[in-house]
């Protein structure tokens, strides 16, 4: 039964008037009440990925505008849309948002409309500013891992069971490749990164079991030989300079197992050998499919319970309200190094 509030809520966004704006506007926001199988979230944190910098930047997508961008938050349940059976009024959680869609599911903004499948319970003993950094990163990761045509890892459990399996990933201690490491590890796989030297023990922390300095000339030759006698499901390219995800195919390409590279960027023109197979993530994809549901609302809200998933990277807090919103784009344009961009105090 939808759970609905006697009067509207003022709600402020942070818009984009127009394509390739450089300033994010505050102002005023339409509120509805969410339809079936949404939810209406007061949002307290939200934090940065680098899709909100390229919208802006780019007008990546000819979205409509005004806009708004935004796709982590973190807040309190205010509303409930029909058929939303499985959560409550007041209760904390996390949501990856469909930002730049339409204005009402963009991140940030004080009130903002989510599908139930891509909210999961936070617990109360893991602050808003950390539970933030988790969303987008957690789709696109599953993406990436578990969808048929991807790398179609099993999926993960609370207490996994090993099943000889490793995979590379490529960018260790991004958001992406944080949760990535996660969920391959609760998957029950071995998991071989590349990373700074100065980020080979937080991807350890996280469950990696090797490191590769991925500035290293040789970097294809020690992977493949730490990979010798090993079975290997794929690549999975999280982040990483022009000409990683040709790296990433010639690894797969010389090693026993699966000949296939997911990249969150687009597959390259040349250099990918003949044998490999390279697919581009969509990290929406897996609401159309089984995985989004799995993930959001079966595994993760229990999964954070118990420490199997932890909020990583750590969250950068560069300021408070809307209005820092796009000195967060900025700061995470400029780059960050095993951290993620959050604003806090939203609402």
């Amino acid at each position: 039964m939808a759970q609905h509030i006697a009067t509207r809520p003022h709600n402020v966004a942070a818009w984009a008037l127009g394509p390739k704006q450089r300033t994010l506007v505050v102002g005023s926001a339409k509120y509805s009440s969410p339809p079936k199988g949404y939810v209406a979230i007061q949002v307290i944190d939200v934090a940065v990925n680098p899709i909100d910098w390229i919208l802006q930047d780019s007008d990546l997508f000819g979205l409509n505008y005004p806009a708004v961008f935004g796709f982590d938050v973190a807040g309190d349940i205010i509303e409930l849309g029909e058929g939303v059976d499985d959560l409550h009024v007041g209760q904390r959680v996390i949501a990856h948002c469909a930002g730049g869609k339409a204005p009402a599911l963009g991140g940030f903004q004080k009130l903002v409309t989510v599908q139930r499948n891509a909210i999961a319970e936070l617990p109360y003993s893991i602050a808003t500013s950390r539970g933030v950094v988790l969303p987008l990163g957690i789709s696109t990761a599953a993406a990436g891992l578990y969808q048929e045509g991807f790398l179609a890892l099993p999926l993960p459990t609370q207490k996994a069971e090993p099943v000889e399996r490793t995979v590379l990933i490529w960018g260790g201690s991004s958001s992406v490749g944080s949760c990535a490491i996660q969920l391959a590890t609760a998957s029950g796989l071995d998991v071989v990164v590349t990373a700074s030297p100065k980020n080979f023990d937080y991807c350890k922390n996280l469950g990696a079991k090797q490191c590769f300095d991925y500035r290293d000339k040789d970097v294809e030759d020690q992977i493949v030989k730490a990979l010798e006698g090993k079975t290997v499901v794929g690549a999975y390219h999280a982040v990483g300079p022009d000409g990683a995800v040709q790296a990433c195919a010639r690894i797969v390409d010389r090693t026993k197992g699966k000949a296939i590279v997911v990249t969150v960027r687009g597959i390259p023109d040349h250099g990918i050998p003949s044998s490999v197979r390279a697919k581009a993530i969509a990290s929406s994809a897996i609401f159309t499919n089984e995985i989004g549901p799995y993930i959001w609302r079966k595994f993760l809200p229990k999964a954070l319970e118990t420490g199997v998933i932890v909020p990583a990277p750590d969250p950068l807090v560069v300021g408070e309200e809307l209005r820092s919103v796009q000195l967060g784009l900025d700061k995470q344009k400029a780059g960050v190094s095993a951290a993620k961009i959050v604003i806090t105090g939203i609402s």
